[in-house]
């Protein structure tokens, strides 16, 4: 009997852009009936209920200890208790008719399966939306001479050859798989969103955008997580060179750069020209999305092939274009030259940045901007996406 299990530490929409993934993802499977038997390992989590992704998908799920995400030494030893606790759950089931689908997070749980897999002969389908360690790199953690950098990277090197398939969100994300060597099967398959589930929205009819009065203004907005990885220093030294008066910047999220932000707001009281808001529930997601004229998505210097951010396709469900912040080869990058949906900045020079939000705002660059939902729907249309996941699993159960 083909059994297919899915291990990961989010499975749920309400609870981060990677449960969302996972979850649409199981569902899929479900509808699709690849296999006999279905189940999800997951921490549990209250706002679980009884079939809550799908009657034919067995929930098995622990209890786990919480950890601060923000404290590197929080999460570490957090990840490493976590892990212990999937491994519990994972070693009665495993055996050679057993697909093993997975993803990147919790970390320690990616190397605990990699031992599993030679001790086993279960097929592992690894989903990457980080690559690590060289995502540590330009977060600032690690430096890419030190010795316990290389003793990682050869270590994750021989974890990511024990994978059978290898699914990439991003054209880059394989071009520095290709680089550790990886002979087997890499699929790229870029993220998605459903985008009947957000809301098509005028930004002056938003309760935010009235309650900081700004109607009349030019807002771009950064939604979503404001972490190590998305250069939030960078933006700031831009936005303080530009000129344009009408120019605003909402930032709506948390992460382990949100003091960065409050700072600015802090020392620079007089300009106004900047708002945090903490994070959104999910039920307000389209609210947050449609609060801006012009969604930025950034990635720092030193992040090619490393990452995706997920907030860009929500912003494009919520038709708004993109002003992507990252080296021009990078999959939101080439995405956004491809389809004409917005702009690109890739000089990692504050003032050249702080021009091109300038010109924007002076509405020189908008006439030729192509609608971002209506290239989702045709190019990152969930059905698809969704389709070619499953049928690698597919495949290899005929």
């Amino acid at each position: 009997m083909k059994k297919i299990i899915v291990v990961s530490e989010f499975i749920l929409p309400e609870q981060n852009s990677t449960g969302y993934f996972w979850y649409k993802i199981v569902q899929k499977m479900a509808q699709s009936a690849i296999a006999d038997n279905i189940s999800v390992i997951a921490p549990a989590d209250k706002r679980y209920t009884a079939n809550e992704i799908d009657n034919k998908v067995r929930l098995n799920l622990f209890d786990s200890p919480t950890y601060n995400k923000n404290s590197l030494i929080s999460r570490v030893w957090g990840q490493i208790q976590q892990t212990y606790l999937f491994y519990k759950k994972i070693k009665g089931n495993l055996h050679a008719d057993t697909q093993l689908v997975s993803g990147t997070n919790p970390l320690f749980l990616m190397v605990l399966i990699s031992i599993l897999k030679i001790l086993r002969p279960f097929k592992w389908y690894l989903l990457v939306h980080d690559v690590f360690p060289q995502n540590l790199v330009p977060a600032g953690i690690l430096k890419e001479k030190s010795l316990l950098y290389k003793i990682l990277n050869t270590l994750f090197n021989l974890v990511y050859a024990q994978a059978d398939h290898i699914i990439v969100i991003g054209r880059d994300m394989e071009m520095v798989l290709r680089q550790k060597n990886y002979k087997k099967n890499i699929t790229v398959i870029p993220n998605w969103v459903d985008f009947k589930e957000i809301e098509l929205r005028d930004k002056n009819d938003s309760e935010l955008i009235k309650q900081l009065n700004w109607e009349r203004e030019v807002v771009f907005q950064f939604f979503g997580n404001i972490g190590r990885v998305q250069g939030i220093d960078h933006l700031i030294q831009a936005i303080r060179l530009v000129k344009h008066p009408q120019a605003k910047f909402l930032f709506i999220g948390g992460g382990s750069a949100v003091e960065v932000v409050k700072s600015y707001i802090e020392h620079d009281k007089k300009l106004n020209n900047v708002a945090y808001i903490n994070e959104l529930p999910s039920s307000q997601r389209s609210l947050g999305l449609s609060s801006c004229d012009i969604a930025i998505v950034t990635l720092a210097d030193g992040m090619f092939g490393l990452g995706v951010p997920s907030k860009a396709y929500f912003s494009m469900a919520a038709n708004r274009p993109i002003l992507a912040i990252m080296d021009e080869n990078t999959e939101v990058a080439c995405m956004v030259k491809e389809h004409k949906i917005g702009w690109v900045d890739s000089s990692n020079q504050p003032q050249l940045l702080a021009q091109l939000i300038d010109d924007i705002c002076a509405q020189a660059l908008l006439k030729n901007v192509v609608s971002s939902r209506i290239i989702l729907e045709k190019y990152y249309h969930q059905d698809v996406l969704l389709e070619k996941f499953v049928n690698i699993l597919r495949l290899d159960n005929e």
